[in-house]
């Protein structure tokens, strides 16, 4: 072997370089560099080529080319031949100081795939979690509405397309193209009653948003005709004392409903009512209103004074029968050893001082100068109460 080939080769080796990676680094090919190795001369082109390859190799392996070419033109038993132009030697590709072994690459791949599959997450929630923007200014919230068309306004994404959705029908408005700005109007109809309203945004990248509102719409009849509600008693500002509120009148017209301050009141058939209110001490206030099937009303006050001066104690027996003795002023209402009421039985008692003992309390109810009170007790148990004014 040769001297320039030992140098060679050791000077590679303590690198710790192949000769295949070194024909890669060197451009030059690997039975090339072998063969300066080896000193097989014989397998190596001219001359000027061999010093060329020898010179790339050796800057390339850090050893001193001045050394090595007289070395060589020594060992290959030759002058070396006069020159027409310089050669220049290609420059060695930069030597790597990391080489890439499946321990190193593998967890670079990993981290590369994790980086990627966060970023697409993250895209996909920025572009599609998100609702596009949907606001509803006109009507802003539920209402009742006077007429039957109804003006929504509202702002959407420029981008945006509205469908306007009105229930019961249902009627639907679709692909209506807000402002620039995103602000959009449009008109619907209502019909009487609940109108369910629904607007819909739909932007560029397929997301929605959805707002809605509840509208009332009463149709006003033209021809509406309310009944005529005449009102017997009281009198207006009257003075009750001592008994229930009589309230009492009749109706005419296309009457299909009567309320006193919201109770269903009910009507004969020749029109006429009469009910009686059992109402605390002081001012009462009762309203009284006619209702036509067209939905036509008329409403009639009356505000009366219920004025007290001896204990009145109504008796209600309901459920079942009841033994009961009443006594007012200390005197027996019902006989010495009192009566039983039946189920459905009312009796009045007034005086200074009454006294009622009942043998079913459960059963026993009363209303005392206005102010209804629950059942006197249990079933089967006997109560004496005793009510005073």
């Amino acid at each position: 072997m040769s001297k320039l080939g030992e140098i060679l080769r050791a000077q590679r080796e303590k690198k710790a370089i192949t000769l295949e990676q070194a024909a890669a680094d060197t451009r030059i090919r690997e039975k090339f560099l072998k063969a300066l190795e080896d000193g097989d001369y014989v397998s190596l082109p001219g001359a000027v080529y061999t010093k060329g390859f020898l010179r790339n190799y050796a800057e390339y392996l850090d050893l001193d080319t001045d050394e090595l070419i007289p070395l060589y033109q020594h060992e290959r038993g030759q002058p070396e031949p006069p020159q027409t132009k310089s050669f220049k030697p290609y420059r060695p590709i930069a030597r790597r100081s990391l080489v890439f072994r499946p321990v190193v690459f593998v967890p670079v791949i990993v981290i590369a795939a994790v980086s990627l599959f966060a970023g697409y997450i993250y895209y996909q929630f920025t572009t599609f979690a998100v609702k596009p923007r949907l606001e509803l200014t006109e009507p802003a919230t539920d209402l009742n509405a006077s007429t039957s068309e109804l003006v929504v306004r509202g702002v959407t994404v420029p981008e945006g397309r509205i469908t306007v959705r009105i229930f019961p029908g249902p009627d639907t408005l679709g692909d209506i193209r807000p402002d620039p700005d995103g602000r959009f109007v449009v008109t619907v109809g209502l019909k009487p009653g609940a109108n369910h309203l629904e607007v819909e945004t739909l932007d560029a990248a397929g997301k929605t948003n959805r707002v809605s509102r509840t509208i009332q719409y009463q149709a006003a009849s033209a021809t509406a005709t309310p009944p005529q509600l005449i009102i017997e008693q009281p009198v207006a500002g009257a003075a009750v004392t001592n008994v229930p509120v009589q309230i009492s009148g009749r109706v005419a017209g296309p009457v299909t409903g009567l309320t006193i301050n919201n109770s269903a009141v009910p009507i004969n058939s020749d029109g006429r009512f009469d009910t009686r209110y059992y109402a605390p001490a002081g001012p009462q206030t009762f309203a009284i209103v006619a209702r036509s099937a067209s939905g036509a009303t008329v409403q009639e006050t009356r505000s009366v004074t219920v004025v007290y001066t001896q204990a009145v104690v109504t008796v209600f027996v309901k459920g079942g029968d009841a033994w009961l003795q009443a006594t007012v002023d200390g005197n027996p209402m019902t006989g010495a050893a009192g009566r039983t009421y039946r189920d459905g039985e009312t009796a009045v008692f007034i005086g200074h001082e009454v006294r009622i003992k009942s043998g079913n309390a459960a059963v026993t109810q009363v209303i005392y100068n206005g102010q209804p009170m629950t059942s006197l007790g249990k079933q089967g148990e006997v109560v004496e109460r005793v009510f005073t004014q």
